[in-house]
């Protein structure tokens, strides 16, 4: 059995560690199968660890099984299509993956939500300690969730009504989460923290509505994180202003970067935004054009099979 791990944009601006957003058309997959090996074993072609207990993955197949009551040897081969340390959730794609996949070997003993915390502990192997659900819940549930960095599993599912285009730039570098967390603020001021809670409520209420053009500037002003991280990558304001210019609605940071996302008024004007933004990024980086994806991880399609 195979299983797609979508990739998902974490923060959206304001939303540190509190909003995430599951995409279409990137993400990883996770093969499974029985093995007469005991435990779990994993393969993959990519530069990961394969011992279970560090690879998000094998963590997360493991808190299957026993949670399913199963002692048999299970076999993961995994394929990376999100490249490491790009700011869009691999290691949670590959968390929910691998636990989709040993859900359908096992028979779909399991909804979505039971998988919750076997996605969540596991992407704590990649987070630097504690439990964080931007990334790893929109990848297993799908769409925009709000989540609690106090009790990830005390999230919501943020309804969008409207069609949400986006652009994503992968530029050549990777930034480890772990350390991208050693550079933020260990306390604000109470003007900073009132300033980004406004922001991010009238930034969900665009995401609501489908007022794009609303975005701005609430998505675009965070004074915590994202002045911080966007010390980590040179080329920030140069793909930010490149993505307004041609016409992005709004330009951010996605997680802890590198990469940078925009969101587009409608489908026909990402190729514009995408090629500006790429130009801008420099040797090397790539553009995406997707859009937001509401279902979540799922069983290997066709068509997914040659991304």
């Amino acid at each position: 059995m195979a299983a797609f791990g979508p990739a998902s944009l974490s923060n959206l601006g304001p939303g540190f560690d509190t909003l995430g957003l599951c995409i279409k058309g990137i993400g990883d997959v996770v093969e499974a199968s029985f093995s007469s090996t005991s435990g779990i074993t994993i393969t993959s072609s990519d530069p990961i660890p394969l011992q279970p207990r560090a690879n998000t993955a094998g963590s997360a197949a493991h808190l299957v099984m026993t949670k399913a009551g199963d002692k048999r040897g299970i076999h993961l081969h995994i394929n990376k299509g999100i490249p490491l340390g790009s700011g869009i959730g691999g290691s949670a794609a590959s968390a929910s993956a691998g636990a989709w996949a040993v859900n359908l070997l096992l028979g779909k003993p399991f909804e979505k939500k039971e998988l919750a915390y076997a996605v969540l502990e596991s992407e704590r192997l990649a987070s630097g300690g504690g439990l964080h659900g931007d990334n790893a819940l929109p990848s297993l549930l799908g769409g925009l969730i709000l989540t609690s960095p106090v009790s990830p599993l005390d999230y919501r599912r943020v309804n969008i009504t409207k069609d949400l285009h986006l652009v994503v730039i992968l530029p050549q570098r990777s930034i480890l989460t772990a350390d991208a967390r050693t550079i933020l603020p260990s306390s604000v001021t109470r003007t900073d923290a009132v300033h980004n809670a406004s922001d991010l409520v009238f930034m969900l209420h665009a995401l609501v509505t489908g007022d794009w053009a609303a975005l701005s500037p609430y998505m675009m002003r965070d004074r915590i994180v994202e002045p911080a991280r966007a010390s980590l990558v040179p080329f920030y304001q140069d793909v930010r202003d490149a993505g307004l210019e041609a016409g992005a609605c709004a330009v951010a940071l996605t997680g802890s970067g590198p990469a940078m996302f925009a969101v587009a008024k409608d489908a026909e004007s990402t190729s514009i935004i995408r090629d500006a933004m790429v130009e801008a990024a420099g040797e090397g980086a790539r553009g995406i054009i997707t859009m937001a994806d509401m279902d979540g991880v799922h069983e290997l399609t066709h068509s997914e099979c040659s991304l």
